[in-house]
C-alpha cells in the first residue's frame, strides 16, 4: 500500500512539523510533494527506501528526496518522536551545494551530541516561530532552517572522515571531537561540565584527557583557543578591543585583559599597536 502526502509549505518555503504520535500516513509507505528532512528525537525504529531497511535512534537524521517513497516503522516499546521539515530549496534561500550533498549520502547518520544540541534549538525555534508569527516570524524561520541544515552538512562531514572505522567511537575520540567542535565555536559558554556531557564522559576524565591531548587544562587550552582568535583579528581588523572580547567569548572586558596578558605577556591594546 502506497500514499501520497500532500504538504501545502508557506510562501516563505518552509514547513515544521513535530510528530509524538506519527499520522496514520507514517505505517504506509508514502512520499512527499517537497524535500524533507526527518529529525528523531528520541526512540528508536526503521526506515524504509530504495528496496532497504535501515535502523534510527534518537538524535538520527533522514533526508528525503521530493517524491521518494519510504516508511518509517517503530521498535516495540521504542515509538519515535519525530521532528519534519519540509522546504522548497529556492524559496527557503537554502545553499544548493549543501542541499545537495546531505540528499547524496543516501542513509540515516546519528549526530554528535554537541551538533544535536544545537539543531534542536533551532527546530524549537522554528516551532515557536510558526505558531506565533511574531513580526519577522518568516526571516526568522529560514535563518534558523539555513543554520540547522549548516549543524547537519557538518556533522555529516564528520562522520564521513569517521566511515572507515566500524567501531564505535572510544572515550579519546569523542573527547578530541569535542575539543575540535568548541575550538571552532568558542565564542559559546562551554564549561567544563559542558564539555564532558557533549562527550559523554566524567568531568574528571574530559580534564585528563584534555591535559593529554593540548598539554593544557579545559579552561586553559579555553583562554588560549579565545586569545588566539582575538590575537588575529586584533591585528587583522580595526575593531575595538571590547568588540573582539565579545566576539571571541568573553562576556567580561577584565577577564579577557587578564587571559590575554597572561599568554602574550602585553595588554591588548598594546599588542594591537605593536608598543
Amino acid at each position: 500500500m502506497e500514499s501520497e502526502n500532500i504538504i501545502n509549505v508557506p510562501d516563505y518555503g518552509v514547513l515544521v512539523e513535530s510528530h509524538i504520535k506519527r499520522p496514520p500516513s507514517a505505517d504506509v509507505r508514502h512520499r512527499h510533494n517537497y524535500p524533507s528532512i526527518l529529525y528523531v528525537v528520541n526512540g528508536q525504529g526503521l526506515v524504509e527506501f530504495d528496496n532497504r531497511k535501515l535502523p534510527v535512534n534518537a538524535d538520527s537524521v533522514i533526508m528525503l528526496e521530493k517524491e521518494k517513497f519510504h516508511k518509517l516503522s517503530d521498535r516495540p516499546r521504542k515509538s519515535m518522536t519525530v521532528f519534519s521539515l519540509y522546504f522548497d530549496t529556492q524559496t527557503a534561500g537554502l545553499n544548493k551545494y549543501i542541499v545537495d550533498y546531505l540528499f547524496a549520502l543516501k542513509a540515516p547518520f546519528e549526530l554528535p551530541l554537541y551538533y544535536s544540541e544545537n539543531i534542536k534549538r533551532h527546530l524549537r525555534q522554528m516551532l515557536f516561530e510558526q505558531n506565533t508569527k511574531p513580526p519577522g516570524y518568516k526571516l526568522s524561520i529560514k535563518q534558523n532552517l539555513s543554520l540547522a541544515i549548516l549543524q547537519i552538512y557538518r556533522a555529516g562531514l564528520e562522520q564521513a572522515k569517521q566511515k572507515t572505522s566500524q567501531n564505535p567511537p572510544s572515550s579519546r575520540e569523542r573527547v578530541s571531537a569535542v575539543i575540535d567542535f568548541i575550538s571552532q565555536n568558542c565564542h559559546e559558554q562551554y564549561g567544563l561540565a559542558d564539555a564532558a556531557r557533549l562527550g559523554n564522559v566524567s568531568q574528571r576524565q574530559f580534564t585528563n584527557l584534555c591535559r593529554n591531548l593540548t598539554d593544557r587544562s579545559f579552561i586553559k587550552f579555553l583562554n588560549a583557543t579565545r586569545c588566539k582568535k582575538a590575537a588575529e583579528l586584533l591585528k587583522q581588523s580595526d575593531k575595538s578591543v571590547a568588540a573582539i572580547a565579545f566576539e571571541v567569548g568573553y562576556e567580561e572586558l577584565s577577564t579577557f585583559y587578564r587571559a590575554f596578558k597572561k599568554i602574550y605577556k602585553s595588554s591588548p591594546m598594546l599588542f594591537k599597536t605593536g608598543s
